[in-house]
C-alpha cells in the first residue's frame, strides 16, 4: 500500500484479473478500477476522519464511528464499521457511485456455506473482450462482534445506488460498544459458488458439474467475430471425483428469442479440465472457430460442451441453459468414438433453465479497417492503443507591432493489432488548455485574436501488423498590431493529451471537433485564442 493525494491504494487479484482497490483521502471511501467503468463504495457519516495506518491496516478514526480497511489476502479485504455508540439507527449506509454500469446478484439464503447467504457478486452489465467473465468483486455476508465477543450475522441489501448493511435490532438493543461490522469484499472474477442441492436430507450437496451435456450463458457481441478464438474455463472439484479423460469443448449457439438455437461454432478443440495432484484448480483454455461472421450487436450463447465432466464455480443471476447430449451419443460413446456437437441445441422446455453465471469466457480479434484523416497510410489489426503527445513552444515579441512565432510538435506511438474492414472518415476532438502568465508593467492595453486552421488528413488501408512512429511539425503565423512601452515575451505550453480505443472507435471517429484555447495574462493584457 502507498500513500497518494487520493488516498492509499493497494492492488489484488493479481494472478487472475488484477485490479486496484483505491482509498479515500479524507473520507472512508473505497473504489474498484478493473475496468473503464469503476465503482466507488462512500459512507453517508458527515464527520470529519483522522488517517491512520500501515502498509495492512488503514483506520479513518471519527468520533461517533470509525471505519477500518484490512488487507486478508490477494484476492480479498475486509472494510470494518466501528460503531463507537448507540447509532441513531440499525442500518450503515455507503452511496454506490457507477451502480447503473453494474449488476449487483444476491447470492440465495438456501446456499450452505453462511459466509455466502444473501451476498452480492458484482458483475458488468456488458462484458467487454480482455475482461474475462465480467465479474468486478464479491460482496460477502458481514459478520458483527461487540465489545464482550457477542456474534451475529448482518444482511446485506442493494437499492438503487445504496448499499444497506443491517445489524439485527434486538440484538443491537444489548450490544456493548464498541461494536465492530466487518464485511469481507473478494475480489477475484470467479464465481463463488460451487456446490448444488442435491438429494435431501441423504445428500443434500454436491460439487456443481457438467455431463456429457452442455451449458451455456447468453452474451453482447461488442464486435464483428470472424475467425478464431480462444475459450478459457474454470476448472474445479473434488480429487475423489475426477476423471482422467475429462474435458470440455468451447460452443457458440445463435440467440432465437433468448434461448439457443443453431450452432455456430467449428474446429473445436478439447481442452482438459481434469484435476489431480499435479494439475491444480484453475483456468483452461482451447480454441474454436467460428463457422461465419457474427455481426456486433447480436447475442450469442456462449458455453461449454463437456465431454464425460466438468466441474466449475458459478454465481447466481444468470440464465443458464443446459443441453444433455449422452442419448445422442451414447452409442458413440460406448464404441470409443468421437462425441459429436450437436448442431442444435437440444431443448425440451424454454421455460426450464438454471440460475447460474459459469466461470468461463472468450476472447477473439475483431476484423475491420479504418481510415484516419491525418496524412498517413496504416493497417491497424486487433486491439488499438494511441498515445498522443503534443509539445507547444510560443514567443510573442511586442513593439510597435507584436509578431508571434509558434511551434507544434507531435509524438505519437501506436501499438496496432487489428485488421478492420469498415473506412471512416475521422475528425477527432481535441481539448488544448493554455495559461500565460507575464508580470509587467503597462500603460497600454493589447488586444489581439489569434485565428489557426489547421487541417489534418490521413488515408490508408493495410493488413499486416505494424507499428510506427508519426511526427509531424507544424508552423502558424499570427500577426497582431498592439504598442506597449517594453518588449513582451509570451510562453505558452500547449499539451493534448488523447486515447482512442477500440471499443469507442465507432463514435469518436465521426466526431466533429472545434478546440479552443483561452489565455489568461495579468495585469490589463487580454488574449483570446481560437482554434476551429
Amino acid at each position: 500500500m502507498r500513500n497518494r493525494e487520493r488516498g492509499a491504494v493497494f492492488r489484488q487479484s493479481s494472478g487472475d484479473f488484477p485490479q486496484m482497490v483505491t482509498l479515500g483521502e479524507k473520507s472512508p471511501s473505497f473504489g474498484f478500477n478493473r475496468f473503464k467503468q469503476g465503482l466507488q463504495f462512500v459512507p453517508v457519516d458527515d464527520e470529519g476522519f483522522v488517517l491512520r495506518g500501515d502498509k495492512q491496516r488503514l483506520l479513518y478514526k471519527g468520533r461517533r464511528r470509525s471505519h477500518r480497511f484490512t488487507i486478508l489476502g490477494d484476492g480479498s479485504f475486509e472494510y470494518d464499521c466501528i460503531l463507537k455508540k448507540e447509532p441513531d439507527t440499525n442500518i450503515i449506509r455507503l452511496r454506490i457511485e457507477g451502480a447503473e454500469n453494474y449488476d449487483f446478484f444476491r447470492q440465495p439464503d438456501f446456499v450452505k456455506d453462511p459466509f455466502l447467504m444473501g451476498s452480492y457478486a458484482v458483475y458488468k452489465k456488458e462484458t467487454l473482450i480482455g475482461e474475462g467473465t465480467g465479474k468486478l468483486c464479491h460482496i460477502h455476508r458481514p459478520l458483527i462482534i461487540d465489545a464482550r465477543g457477542r456474534r451475529c450475522w448482518g444482511s446485506l441489501s442493494i437499492i438503487g445506488d445504496t448499499l444497506g448493511i443491517t445489524i439485527p435490532e434486538k440484538w443491537l438493543s444489548k450490544a456493548a460498544y464498541p461494536v465492530i461490522v466487518d464485511p469481507v469484499v473478494g475480489t477475484t472474477t470467479v464465481g463463488s459458488q460451487h456446490l448444488v442441492p442435491y438429494c435431501p436430507p441423504y445428500d443434500p450437496w454436491k460439487q456443481f458439474d457438467l455431463q456429457i451435456g452442455i451449458g451455456v450463458n447468453r452474451f453482447l457481441v461488442p464486435a464483428t467475430i470472424n475467425g478464431l478464438c480462444t475459450a478459457y474455463m474454470y476448472t474445479y472439484g473434488d480429487y475423489e471425483y475426477d476423471y482422467d479423460d475429462a474435458g470440455g469443448l468451447p460452443v457458440i449457439y445463435s440467440d432465437n428469442g433468448d434461448y439457443p438455437l443453431t450452432r455456430k461454432s467449428m474446429n473445436e478443440e478439447l481442452a482438459d479440465v481434469s484435476i489431480d495432484e499435479n494439475k491444480p484448480e484453475g483456468w483452461r483454455s482451447s480454441t474454436f472457430m467460428t463457422n461465419e461472421a457474427i455481426t456486433s450487436g447480436t447475442y450469442i450463447w456462449f458455453g461449454v460442451f463437456a465431454k464425460l465432466v466438468w466441474k466449475t464455480k458459478y454465481d447466481y443471476g444468470s440464465k443458464l441453459y443446459y443441453g444433455n447430449c449422452f442419448y445422442i451419443n451414447m452409442m458413440n460413446f460406448y464404441n470409443g468414438l468421437p462425441i459429436i456437437t450437436p448442431d442444435t441445441f437440444q431443448i425440451d422446455d424454454v421455460d426450464n433453465y438454471y440460475d447460474y453465471k459459469l466461470s468461463m469466457y472468450f476472447t477473439y480479434t475483431a476484423d475491420y479497417v479504418r481510415t484516419i484523416t491525418q496524412g498517413v497510410d496504416l493497417t491497424d489489426t486487433g486491439k488499438l492503443r494511441g498515445f498522443y503527445k503534443r509539445l507547444v513552444n510560443q514567443t510573442a515579441g511586442a513593439g510597435s507591432s507584436i509578431s508571434k512565432f509558434i511551434l507544434f510538435f507531435r509524438q505519437c506511438a501506436m501499438t496496432l493489432q487489428n485488421t478492420m474492414n469498415i473506412k471512416k472518415i475521422s475528425v477527432i476532438l481535441r481539448k488544448l488548455s493554455e495559461t500565460s502568465k507575464i508580470n509587467m508593467t503597462l500603460n497600454a492595453k493589447v488586444f489581439f485574436v489569434k485565428i489557426c486552421p489547421i487541417f489534418d488528413r490521413v488515408g490508408g488501408v493495410a493488413n499486416l501488423f505494424i507499428s510506427r512512429e508519426l511526427f509531424k511539425k507544424i508552423i502558424d503565423q499570427v500577426k497582431t498590431d498592439g504598442y506597449v512601452k517594453r518588449k513582451l515575451f509570451i510562453f505558452f505550453k500547449i499539451v493534448t493529451n488523447s486515447i482512442v480505443r477500440s471499443n469507442l472507435i465507432n463514435r469518436f471517429l465521426k466526431a466533429k471537433i472545434d478546440v479552443t484555447i483561452k489565455s489568461h495574462i495579468e495585469k490589463e493584457i487580454w488574449i483570446e485564442s481560437r482554434i476551429n
